[in-house]
């Protein structure tokens, strides 16, 4: 009895520990994923999210997944895989987050991520023609510009990491992938 009893106080202690129980705000904690717009520093994001999922229920384009076990301190966190569903910049999702782990933020301010283009693998830089990820970004002309009027170049003071160029990629696997910058949270 004393086991059984021992075994799900620690259980229940790892979840608290995992589930936002610990402070992390005194640790560093790397971003890896990326977060829906308005996060904040991912130690503050995990220790306040409060893994509700309102934030994934409310997206249209079903961008937003909660973490599963597999990931770690983030289980049950919200967090965005572009090439599945990218983030189209509604914002629903902070209206509907009652902890502040997503708060209110401009558009051209987001900084989920940051995309990056493997030259070798882009058709455009292959040669061939193509402009998906320019005319697909929402940031028209802007975070994705065009040089020679052929080659996609992002432009990383103003790419906001939605994940919609790494979604309308043509290439397989995409020649265009967002990823989450160490230490950037949307805010």
């Amino acid at each position: 009895m004393e086991g059984r009893i021992n075994r799900s106080l620690f259980i229940s202690g790892a979840m608290s520990l995992l589930l936002g129980g610990l402070s992390l705000t005194s640790v560093k904690v790397e971003r890896t994923l990326i977060r829906p717009p308005g996060a904040i520093d991912e130690a503050m994001f995990l220790s306040t999210c409060l893994r509700c999922g309102k934030c994934a229920q409310v997206c249209t384009r079903k961008a937003i997944i909660m973490g599963r076990g597999d990931k770690g301190l983030s289980i049950g966190s919200p967090y965005i895989e572009p090439r599945q569903a990218a983030c189209d910049l509604c914002m629903d999702c902070i209206t509907v987050c009652t902890s502040g782990a997503l708060r209110s933020v401009e558009r051209s301010k987001v900084r989920m991520g940051l995309a990056d283009i493997n030259r070798d693998q882009c058709l455009a830089w292959q040669g061939h023609e193509c402009k998906a990820c320019y005319t697909g970004c929402p940031f028209y002309n802007q975070a994705i510009k065009l040089e020679g009027h052929k080659l996609p170049v992002v432009d990383r003071k103003l790419c906001v990491g939605c994940g919609i160029c790494e979604n309308v990629c043509i290439a397989d696997p995409a020649a265009i992938i967002v990823t989450a910058e160490k230490g950037v949270g949307s805010l």
